[in-house]
């Protein structure tokens, strides 16, 4: 990764009994895994995020045709990713794509010493104590760092390290991660934390462990998405050599040219539509399909067009290679710079419909959408509510009665719908230790996918939230 020099820094109420308030479970003890279980629903983060909605429609920038020529539009994809590099060779550490590690809520967290850019970096997860939940094994085993080689050994590279919290529903990142024996340290030259459930973005001029200020583990091209059921629902991460600036939804710039025409941080690729695409093998059909519907998102300065994803042993690249190097830079095109989607507000009154009150969500249960863990602090938590409790899929509002549980410090919990960043009107107010509950009124994702988020101004938070109706 090439990063630049870091830059300082309600309508029917509803009667509610509360139970007594319950400890939370604890998930049961689970060794770390590489490539392991991913927390539910798939694609990673919400349905609004960047990286998973439908750009097929989205208008196409005016410089398109420059950008494409300045990469070179005979110019063919590389799929990097796949295998061991030398798969006889059982002592050779080195490995193609991004390994990542899944871990559960046991998994103790230890703290990184920053050594480029800690004014950038997330030492821990609010609400959270410091640190990052890196498995002792990749201290001295290969493959669980880009690029295969232990953390205590430096060839070089890049080095990220991606981790996925499953219970917490948190994704850990590291760049250029290193296990210093001298000073029996974790050391990183940058790092970035995520709650899965939240569409926050990185401060403006802020990195992450990647050059575009993204996180990259939500734009790979996994296996088991590959050759699973459903189709790939998210965008893909590409490199470009020249790069210049950034736009939405990156947040950080490294540029390496001052070329108007070099594509900045972020910008979007599109597979043309009139692309024919059936020749391919369906699994390189699936591929090229979301690079239709999602896209590609420039995320870092390296290699023209390649296009990255996670290091499993079962890629056949006799397949990949081939299928990648047919399409060209020519056969993309570029959507308008910083685009966001828009939709169109409801238009005349709405018809309001009851339903026996059900319960969307209890943070005090099993972790996953529908409960724990508790809220953090100044992340939203968004959740799809619709196809839930009888709740249709075009459903506009909800009445619904929310419940805060014995809260660890005094302040407000947000409902607001699942496509904003968030407002600035408080749904429930409480106090310290006191269980409170309110009836409210709120609009769901104007985009159609029945998205509600929920924003606390305290870490640690238990809600509880029940749903009595709906409007259409």
């Amino acid at each position: 990764m090439d990063h630049a020099l870091p830059v300082r820094r309600r309508i029917a109420a509803v009667a509610l009994t509360l139970a007594a308030f319950l400890a939370l479970p604890a998930p049961g003890l689970a060794q770390a895994q590489r490539n392991g279980p991913l927390p539910a629903p798939l694609p990673l983060f919400p349905p609004d995020n960047w990286w998973n909605v439908d750009i097929s429609a989205a208008p196409l920038d005016t410089n398109s045709t420059n950008f494409i020529n300045f990469i070179g539009s005979t110019v063919g994809l590389h799929p990097d990713f796949g295998g061991d590099v030398d798969p006889d060779d059982p002592s050779n550490p080195e490995t193609y794509g991004f390994p990542y590690a899944s871990v559960s809520a046991t998994q103790p967290l230890v703290p990184v010493f920053w050594t480029a850019y800690g004014d950038q970096s997330d030492d821990g997860f609010p609400g959270r104590p410091a640190g990052y939940p890196i498995p002792p094994e990749a201290k001295t085993q290969a493959k669980w760092i880009e690029a295969g080689y232990p953390g205590n050994v430096d060839p070089g590279g890049d080095r990220h390290m991606l981790i996925v919290d499953r219970d917490n529903r948190i994704l850990y990142e590291l760049y250029r991660a290193f296990w210093n024996t001298a000073e029996n340290r974790w050391e990183a030259d940058s790092g970035a934390i995520y709650s899965l459930d939240s569409n926050a973005r990185r401060p403006e001029t802020w990195t992450s462990a990647d050059a575009a200020g993204l996180a990259i583990f939500p734009g790979l091209i996994r296996y088991d998405e590959v050759f699973g059921a459903d189709p790939i629902r998210h965008a893909f991460r590409f490199t470009a050599d020249f790069t210049k600036g950034y736009v939405y939804p990156a947040s950080h710039d490294a540029s390496t040219s001052s070329n108007a025409n070099a594509l900045p941080l972020g910008a979007r690729l599109r597979l043309k539509a009139s692309k024919n695409i059936t020749g391919y093998a369906l699994e390189i059909q699936k591929i090229f399909q979301a690079m239709k519907t999602y896209g590609l998102i420039v995320a870092d300065n390296g290699s023209d067009m390649y296009i990255q994803g996670a290091y499993d042993t079962r890629w056949n690249n006799d397949v990949l290679n081939p299928a990648f190097s047919s399409l060209k830079a020519s056969d993309f095109e570029v959507v308008q710079l910083g685009w966001k989607p828009t939709y169109p507000a409801p238009a005349g009154p709405l018809d309001f419909y009851t339903l026996s009150p059900c319960r969307l969500l209890d943070t005090r249960q099993a972790y996953g959408p529908a409960g724990g863990p508790a809220l953090p602090v100044s992340i939203p938590r968004v959740f799809v509510a619709a196809g839930h409790c009888g709740i249709p899929a075009n459903a506009k509002a909800l009445a619904v009665n929310i419940a805060v549980l014995d809260p660890p410090g005094s302040g407000n919990v947000r409902l607001f719908p699942g496509d904003l960043d968030s407002t600035s009107t408080s749904t429930i107010n409480f106090s310290m230790g006191y269980t409170r509950a309110n009836n409210a009124i709120v609009p769901l994702a104007a985009s159609g996918s029945g998205a509600l988020s929920l924003l606390s101004s305290v870490p640690n938070v238990h809600v509880v939230l029940d749903v009595t109706g709906y409007f259409l």
